[in-house]
């Protein structure tokens, strides 16, 4: 009879469970790092509601797990709070060397969401100023509705109960206050992450412009110094042959600034694709970039994603630099029918053929074929050598 009338409330087992998982969270937020005093008075008040339960103390039981819940979402959001901070730091820092590298003018600092004063007054009067913040109003719903929760209760519990639920309302209040901060810091540094992006490719737009001009520079230079050469090769012979190894100098830097330039297209085209060119090796016919057989499906003449992006990067890259024709040409293996195998190495040499044309190459420039079986590179009879032979190439020829 005694234990029955104890129990005011069936045991808080859903209290319990809900104040394991929110520890849980903030253990896996770095806590133990970042907000180590909330993160133990959340476990003492775990270990305290848990205790309370065993002697069947239902209603101490409960009071602890809701004290533990809030203490591990304080300790959690702190957490949040201290890494998206440094976040911030440093992606202010990236910025700013950037906008040096570029010669941009510093940008105007923007404020620090987290930075923003926590106004004073009690729990409703707290709760009732972030719902009027207009920079802060959109963020934390779960986190104000739990802290709405917790104010509201305050007008029914006994006065006996009152210090603990007022803590317990401020306490939520607080987590309220803070959520809200760190999503929309988070907000701005999705949009400091897509202005470094963005900064990031200008840079590598300018860098390319340079080698540009500086190629330019050097081939004039090389052509003024061709026909001073003609007019000295009248005079003397002595002379001439000099100044050929003084062209044949400055075409050496002009082909190095080529090489250059080549080399910053591939960097852009790799950066804003997002993905690696394919490789590459060079022989007779030219350039010849390689798709191995695991570009598409099998049986199939669809790119995956991944050999889609690099299409795209060599695309970029091709249509930045002057060049010869491309020819795409596919393969496959010895087994199956013949036929079908041309079929499918002709629809996977026009699929590539089509993206590299929508990242920007010109049509004209290039043509496509499927020829089957036919060159293989390897042996037919191995599963290595027939992947090896299940391959798209294509080819670059030189600038003529």
């Amino acid at each position: 009879m005694s234990i029955a009338g104890c129990a005011s409330l069936p045991p808080p087992t859903a209290e319990l469970d809900t104040a394991q998982q929110a520890l849980a969270r903030a253990e896996a937020a770095d806590a133990d790092q970042y907000a180590a005093d909330d993160l133990a008075a959340a476990r003492n008040a775990l270990q305290a509601a848990q205790a309370a339960q065993a002697r069947g103390r239902n209603d101490d039981a409960r009071d602890g797990a809701l004290a533990a819940a809030a203490a591990a979402d304080l300790a959690r959001v702190r957490s949040s709070a201290a890494r998206v901070r440094a976040d911030w730091r440093q992606k202010e820092d990236e910025l700013a060397t950037l906008r040096s590298h570029l010669q941009m003018p510093a940008a105007q600092a923007g404020e620090d969401p987290l930075d923003i004063p926590v106004p004073a007054g009690g729990p409703e009067q707290r709760l009732q100023a972030l719902d009027a913040d207009i920079r802060l109003n959109p963020f934390a719903q779960y986190e104000r509705l739990q802290a709405r929760q917790a104010v509201t209760a305050l007008a029914t519990v006994s006065r006996k109960a009152l210090p603990a639920a007022l803590a317990r309302a401020d306490q939520r209040v607080a987590i309220a206050e803070l959520a809200a901060r760190v999503e929309a810091a988070r907000r701005e540094l999705d949009r400091m992450e897509r202005e470094r992006s963005e900064l990031l490719v200008e840079a590598s737009r300018r860098d390319a412009e340079r080698a540009r001009a500086e190629a330019e520079r050097l081939r004039i230079q090389a052509q003024l110094q061709a026909e001073e050469a003609e007019r000295l090769r009248a005079q003397a012979q002595q002379a001439e042959a000099a100044l050929d190894g003084a062209q044949a100098e400055q075409q050496a830097k002009a082909d190095a600034a080529r090489a250059q330039e080549a080399a910053l297209a591939r960097k852009e085209a790799e950066l804003v694709a997002g993905a690696k060119l394919p490789p590459v090796q060079r022989d007779a016919r030219g350039e010849v970039f390689t798709l191995a057989g695991d570009a598409f499906a099998s049986g199939q003449a669809k790119l995956t994603a991944k050999a889609a992006a690099s299409l795209k990067a060599l695309g970029l890259y091709l249509a930045a630099l002057p060049g010869g024709p491309v020819q795409v040409v596919g393969y496959t293996d010895s087994q199956g029918d013949p036929a079908a195998n041309r079929s499918l190495s002709e629809r996977r040499a026009q699929q590539v053929r089509a993206a590299l044309v929508a990242a920007g190459l010109e049509r004209a420039r290039v043509t496509a074929q499927g020829r089957g079986e036919e060159a293989p590179v390897a042996d037919n009879r191995t599963a290595a050598g027939r992947a090896k032979n299940r391959r798209v190439e294509i080819v670059v020829a030189p600038k003529s």
